[in-house]
């Protein structure tokens, strides 16, 4: 995960209002891309990343060898096949 993915990430709970103990993001599917969706816990399956605080959940269907990132045009989060 890069560092513009944790910023990102953290700047996104901030303004939710959400307590990073108490709230995660899992990035999924959806619609053909990649989203993100707060939730408290993972879902069955989902790989568990624990990063400065943040806890990030991701869907099996992403893949093991990604990385995730962020776009330089919207500051939206990527992810990407290292492989």
């Amino acid at each position: 995960m890069t560092r513009e993915a944790v910023d990102v990430i953290r700047r996104s709970l901030e303004l939710a209002s959400a307590d990073p103990s108490e709230m995660g993001v899992r990035l999924r599917m959806a619609g053909g891309a990649v989203r993100p969706r707060f939730q408290p816990e993972p879902s069955p399956d989902d790989a568990v990343v624990e990063v400065e605080g943040l806890r990030i959940f991701v869907a099996p269907e992403l893949g093991d060898d990604i990385e995730i990132g962020v776009s330089a045009e919207h500051a939206t989060l990527v992810v990407r096949s290292v492989l």
